[in-house]
């Protein structure tokens, strides 16, 4: 197996990743009828299993490295929250897993902060995780296992700043770094534009809250087209 390089942001590994990630999330999203009409049990305990399996090599390898993994990162929640939803089909917990995995494994896997490039376990790791999750919240979306309203927005956007709260607490004890709250990633990233610290923590806020809003856009649309749809057929 080659060695592998230094991670290069948008370079041919990272764009290929990329590529095959828009090409399934489409796949997913035009077959959306079909998904609804025959939803599978098996499909979404295979995505479950494999996004389980990966995070617990990925803990057992860190470990057998003599590094102690705490899976506290808003992504590492999204994570455990979408195989939650995929087992059991749960709406409420589903509607958590669809914006925090969009809102946090999307951005990931664009601005993905990971050192060494393909062939590299951890980037491997890395990919199949958070692409995973993109990809099942996406099918769960499709799938109409979940039906967030305009209060999900504002009701996630509180989770999601009870969240830094607790995190921001946990890196004062600890020295820690969850949610990236006590320090930007040491690969470049959409906080690199909003200034040094504490002051891209605004940035941070304000992006969240416009990107559930586009998750939800969806929804939004949807519904405006039902509702209008009585007054064409008079």
């Amino acid at each position: 197996m080659p060695e592998a390089q230094p991670t290069v942001l948008w370079g041919a590994d990272h764009a290929a990743v990329l590529a095959l990630t828009v090409v399934a999330a489409w796949l997913v999203v035009i077959n959306r009828r079909r998904l609804q009409r025959a939803p599978s049990r098996l499909a979404r305990r295979l995505a479950a299993s494999l996004l389980l399996g990966n995070e617990l090599i990925g803990w057992a390898v860190a470990t057998a490295q003599g590094h102690i993994r705490v899976p506290l990162q808003l992504c590492d929640l999204a994570m455990v929250l979408t195989v939650w939803a995929l087992w059991r089909a749960q709406p409420a917990i589903g509607e958590v897993a669809y914006f925090w995995g969009l809102g946090g494994s999307l951005q990931a896997i664009l601005t993905p902060d990971v050192r060494d490039g393909f062939p590299d376990y951890w980037w491997i790791k890395f990919f199949i995780g958070h692409c995973g999750v993109v990809l099942s919240v996406i099918y769960l979306a499709a799938a109409g296992e979940l039906r967030p309203t305009h209060r999900s927005v504002w009701r996630m956007w509180g989770l999601t700043n009870l969240y830094a709260a607790v995190a921001g607490l946990l890196n004062a004890a600890w020295g820690t770094n969850y949610g990236y709250l006590a320090r930007k990633p040491s690969q470049p990233s959409l906080l690199d534009y909003f200034g040094p610290w504490p002051y891209y923590i605004v940035g941070m806020e304000l992006v969240a809250l416009a990107s559930f809003y586009v998750f939800y856009a969806p929804w939004a649309w949807s519904g405006r087209r039902a509702a209008r749809q009585p007054h064409r057929s008079r």
